[in-house]
């Protein structure tokens, strides 16, 4: 009986283990910010994170990610006007840390995940902007 007992035991740490192991990060762990606005299209952006990165020819990019729960399971496609609005609303704050950034990546996803891992299954849409007279100037990457 006390055999029995502690194989149980056993076996239900180790798939708790195993469950904390294999479900990911937290969306708490991935996003520091949870402000939710209205986007022009109507949808509810979350801001996730801002986040600044050093290029290899030291340019400084700021990427502003945001969630939009709409997009789930690939049915909906983010709007160009949600980037732009993005852009204005969160990147174009975002330029005043030193050093500048020269590029705002907008990354809208349905949900969230870390920042330069993959996410199969996951839809997201990215567009890049400069800014020319306090306004997003759209980009190719």
């Amino acid at each position: 009986m006390l055999r029995t007992i502690l194989i149980v035991l056993t076996l239900a740490v180790l798939a708790s283990a195993a469950f904390l192991l294999f479900r990911g990060p937290a969306e708490a762990d991935i996003c520091t910010a949870d402000e939710v606005l209205q986007a022009p299209s109507g949808n509810d952006l979350r801001l996730c994170d801002v986040v600044f990165e050093v290029q290899p020819d030291n340019d400084v990019w700021v990427v502003v990610r945001v969630t939009d729960p709409s997009l789930a399971g690939g049915a909906a496609r983010a709007e160009h006007g949600d980037h732009d609005w993005a852009c204005e609303t969160w990147g174009l704050p975002a330029l005043d840390k030193e050093p500048r950034p020269t590029r705002i990546i907008v990354q809208i996803m349905e949900t969230p995940f870390q920042r330069g891992e993959p996410a199969p299954g996951i839809t997201q849409s990215i567009e890049a902007y400069s800014e020319q007279n306090a306004t997003c100037m759209w980009e190719l990457l």
